[in-house]
């Protein structure tokens, strides 16, 4: 994720690393083990906010509207929510793209209609695209 952290120090984006018992309990209480890449995203990053942009992580209060654990509570009640996903952000009119960590692949999610796309992307290329609007 080597081009990822360079756009988030040359834009100023904020960013909380978490700490690897964070995210050994995130796993244990959402009951799901993380993808690698999803751990590294996390121990670099944390999550990643810039500008309007936010991503959902960990290395924030689990209160917050950010942490993985907060943010998934209600996605589990929509249709058909992936069991090994993670929400990465909200796109708006209850679509939310999410991190399967079973299949590594980004998916966009409604809560009416459950899963309506399935991308090819790894996660640092769809967060570069999603927050830098780098390809």
């Amino acid at each position: 994720m080597k081009k990822l952290a360079q756009q988030v120090a040359a834009k100023g984006a904020d960013t909380r690393p978490a700490k690897e018992n964070e995210i050994s309990a995130a796993e244990q209480a959402l009951r799901m083990h993380f993808s690698e890449e999803y751990k590294t995203y996390l121990s670099e990053f944390g999550l990643i906010a810039s500008g309007a942009t936010e991503v959902n992580g960990l290395g924030v209060p689990a209160t917050s509207h950010l942490n993985i654990l907060s943010a998934i509570e209600p996605l589990r009640d929509g249709k058909d929510y992936p069991p090994q996903a993670v929400p990465l952000c909200d796109i708006g009119d209850g679509y939310y793209y999410l991190y399967d960590n079973q299949q590594c692949k980004i998916l966009t999610w409604s809560m009416i209609n459950g899963v309506v796309e399935i991308s090819d992307e790894i996660l640092e290329a769809f967060l570069l695209r999603t927050i830098f609007d780098v390809k």
